[in-house]
């Protein structure tokens, strides 16, 4: 099985987890909440976890919807 690179850093990442341990525990608490929530809007915070990842966006600002 190949490994999962995490998304913000060269780590690797767990199956079915976002982030790696390191990037998880460097978000906000609110937007880690937030990222854990199952609903129907789950996929569109995690699109805007990506998507802040990949402007650059340090780790500790990020934050995505409701």
């Amino acid at each position: 099985m190949a490994r999962l690179t995490c998304p913000a850093c060269p780590r690797h990442r767990g199956p079915g987890k976002y982030l790696c341990q390191v990037c998880w525990a460097a978000l906000p608490a609110t937007t880690r909440l937030r990222l854990s929530a199952r609903d129907s809007r789950a996929f569109a915070r995690l699109r805007e976890l990506h998507g802040q990842i990949a402007a650059h966006k340090p780790l500790p600002d990020i934050e995505v919807s409701r």
